[in-house]
């Protein structure tokens, strides 16, 4: 089966912006050749604008609708089950009224639309990127026709009958090289993505007193936690060899990792789902980038990326990459790594898998 001229509606529990996970990706790479409706999760639950669905361009064929949800309290089962019913068929009306009568249903999120048949549609994909620990997932998966997954982790852990498809992430064609000049300074370790509870503090703390020496900059979106150290080293910012940078929007963070000389993925590895897999590396490798980072599951067969085993490996391993130049063919296989993974050849290999299930 073919991905092209369908309507296709991708779910996501991530609303829309310059912070694009996933899901925001696979829109904007579907959207190349179907039109692509996005939906995003509804705001927090307010009278203003209870009835209203609203739709607003992308590009000429990505459209972002948004709705509120009719009830409040939708995490209590029953009031989940009214509102759902309700929301369902009211966005299914919409889409009627818009010329988008058959569509397929693809959903990132297992928090809200969990029963795709009230929208009738073609039919219904959940893609696995995270790990979930909600009891309405199961209806989602009770409810669909194919799975995707970044990873076999994720869907080990599932009650699935039908084979997935593993897909791991994905990296557009237009990651691989900057196209704008920033002004910034080169060389510099650098993270791109949230900064939150799943970042190793402790780490990072490790590294910033050890080589005082280099710029560390991290961008992405603060959310503050109760961590002590987490609350010295970015928002007291007592290291000042750490720069943080607010996020930027996701097509331009190519600029600023073609400055990096190292990038990071401090990961902690006991925070749930977050030693699988990580988007940001495949933006990494993508410019040849040397990674240091937590030991994830899915880069453990291969040597294109520097995992440590604990805090005092990791700070040896960094101090080696500054001091030591790197073959110039590790660099050319990081990238043809990364070159592996582009939505092209991934959106092949879900056709094969549609047209293979269905045969």
């Amino acid at each position: 089966m073919k991905l092209e001229n369908q309507n296709i509606l991708i779910f996501s529990n991530e609303p829309w912006g310059d912070v694009w996970y996933s899901k925001h990706n696979w829109a904007f790479e579907l959207s190349k050749k179907n039109n692509v409706f996005f939906i995003n999760p509804p705001k927090k639950w307010g009278l203003k604008g209870l009835f209203k669905i609203s739709i607003t361009s992308y590009t000429e064929r990505l459209k972002i609708l948004n709705y509120n949800n009719l009830l409040p309290f939708t995490r209590i089962g029953w009031l989940y089950q009214i509102n759902n019913f309700i929301i369902s068929k009211r966005i299914k009306r919409f889409l009627f009224k818009n010329n988008c009568n058959e569509f397929i249903f693809w959903t990132f999120d297992p928090y809200r639309c969990t029963n795709p048949k009230l929208f009738s549609p073609k039919f219904a994909i959940y893609f696995i990127a995270d790990k979930y620990y909600i009891k309405r997932e199961q209806e989602l998966i009770d409810n669909v026709d194919y799975f995707f997954s970044i990873s076999k982790v994720l869907t080990d852990r599932l009650s699935i009958q039908q084979k997935p498809l593993i897909l791991s992430h994905g990296i557009a064609e237009s990651e691989f090289s900057p196209d704008e000049k920033i002004d910034v300074e080169d060389d510099y370790v650098l993270y791109i993505g949230n900064i939150d509870y799943r970042i190793d503090c402790i780490f990072i703390k490790k590294l910033l007193e050890y080589f005082p020496n280099e710029k560390f900059l991290f961008i992405g979106t603060l959310r503050p936690t109760k961590d002590t150290l987490y609350k010295q080293i970015f928002l007291d910012k007592v290291y000042q060899n750490l720069i943080y940078h607010p996020p930027v929007h996701f097509k331009k963070l190519k600029n600023y990792i073609a400055k990096a000389k190292i990038c990071l993925a401090p990961m902690k590895l006991d925070e749930r789902g977050n030693n699988i897999n990580h988007h940001k590396l495949l933006q990494y490798l993508a410019q040849g980038k040397q990674v240091l980072s937590a030991k994830f599951i899915d880069y453990e067969q291969n040597n294109i990326i520097y995992s440590y085993e604990n805090h005092e490996d990791g700070v040896k391993k960094l101090e080696s990459l500054i001091r030591n130049k790197e073959n110039e063919m590790i660099v050319k296989k990081r990238i043809d790594y990364a070159k592996k993974f582009v939505y092209k050849r991934l959106i092949e290999k879900v056709e094969q898998f549609l047209t293979e299930t269905n045969n």
